[in-house]
């Protein structure tokens, strides 16, 4: 125990940490406790796997829809070479050129605030959302609606 530049040691007893120091540290070792249990994947459910496997089955539904056009047809469609002039034309002013958002949120996935399949896609596209999103149900009709799902969905999972 000593002086060193005019500093005294103190001598008696133990030295305690502050009260405010002491309140952060639980603080926050109670909430890194929190943030560990919430995102768990026994407790919120979210796999990587299962990411994995909503991306495939949105593959395989957009694929069948693809194919059940060229049949009906007769010759083949480009879904995705469709959906991108509709895109560009009525939903690149806001959710941007490459589905980056912009006023709109971005549509690059794997997230996605109204659902992630193609039936969730076609949905929010014709019904719109009640965030400022409208209706383009009755302005594009079925076929353009549902090439611009398939393009959303093939854009996101690549």
């Amino acid at each position: 125990m000593g002086e060193y530049d005019g500093i005294e040691e103190r001598k008696e007893g133990k030295s305690r940490m502050p009260l405010g120091m002491t309140i952060l540290f639980i603080g926050l070792a109670v909430s890194g406790l929190y943030y560990v249990y919430l995102y768990l994947p026994q407790s919120s459910g979210w796999t990587q796997s299962k990411q994995y496997q909503q991306s495939v089955e949105v593959l395989k539904q957009a694929s069948a829809t693809h194919e059940s056009k060229e049949v009906a047809s007769g010759e083949p469609v480009d879904v995705n070479n469709q959906g991108l002039a509709v895109y560009k034309t009525n939903c690149a002013m806001c959710h941007g050129e490459n589905l980056e958002g912009g006023i709109g949120p971005a549509l690059t996935g794997p997230k996605f605030i109204y659902g992630g399949t193609l039936a969730d896609h076609m949905r929010v596209i014709h019904d719109g959302t009640p965030n400022g999103m409208p209706a383009f149900g009755k302005q594009l009709g079925p076929e353009k609606v549902r090439d611009v799902a398939h393009y959303v969905a093939f854009r996101h999972t690549k």
